[in-house]
């Protein structure tokens, strides 16, 4: 029993060895810094993914991941679950719904998030 065990304790370590480290670019809907940390920290919860950035000046969301643990589809399927476009992907309507005023269209790019961040002691 011990010997299958660690058979497949080593079998499943030879498969990660196998697997690489990928990056993939998405454009998606995001306008603000909530949008950001909104997307950066559902997507660096999601199986397989290394790490997450948001370039707001260009609305690109830069994802590193592990190739067997998952794929460039399944990443721009939860952008859309979180509630953004991803690509050529439409957002899931209820999960839109979901997200802060300013992170919806037609949020005007000065408003002011201030409201959204509580800070430690601020007494808020």
């Amino acid at each position: 029993m011990k010997k299958i065990m660690l058979s497949l304790i080593l079998a499943s370590f030879a498969f990660l060895a196998n697997a690489q480290i990928k990056t993939v670019a998405i454009k998606t809907s995001a306008i603000c810094e909530m949008c950001k940390e909104t997307l950066e920290r559902d997507l660096s919860f999601e199986k397989g993914v290394k790490s997450v950035n948001l370039d707001l000046e260009t609305k690109v969301l830069n994802i590193a991941y592990l190739d067997a643990k998952t794929d460039p589809n399944k990443l721009r399927t939860r952008v859309t679950k979180v509630g953004y476009h991803a690509d050529s992907l439409r957002r899931d309507p209820k999960a839109y719904e979901k997200l802060d005023p300013c992170c919806k269209d037609g949020a005007h790019p000065e408003m002011d998030h201030s409201k959204h961040k509580k800070k430690k002691g601020d007494g808020k």
